[in-house]
């Protein structure tokens, strides 16, 4: 999967480039998990804060954005609250959304 990653703290004022394209491999859901295909993410003063160095990422390198919507591309065992194709949303943070 295509996704946008945060490698360094910056300054934006001087680097307007300060993430990068990467390919990632495909999310795999585990035991009563979901993965959404995400079709709009939102990135907000968080993440600016994040890339700035005001409030420190947990870790580097990072996918940014953390309130996203999308349907579901595929369910762990054991998940049966939504299924394939429902439109969901997440409020994400680094180790997945809930």
């Amino acid at each position: 999967m295509k996704a946008m990653v945060l490698e360094k703290i910056c300054d934006l004022g001087k680097n307007s480039r300060s993430l990068k394209m990467v390919d990632l491999p495909e999310p795999v859901p585990g035991e009563g998990e979901i993965v959404i295909k995400v079709s709009a993410c939102g990135v907000c003063h968080t993440e600016l804060d994040e890339i700035e160095g005001r409030t420190p990422p947990p870790m580097l390198p990072m996918v940014l954005g953390h309130q996203a919507v999308g349907r579901v591309a595929l369910t762990g065992s054991g998940a049966t609250r939504f299924g394939n194709g429902d439109q969901e949303r997440g409020q994400c943070g680094p180790q997945g959304c809930v």
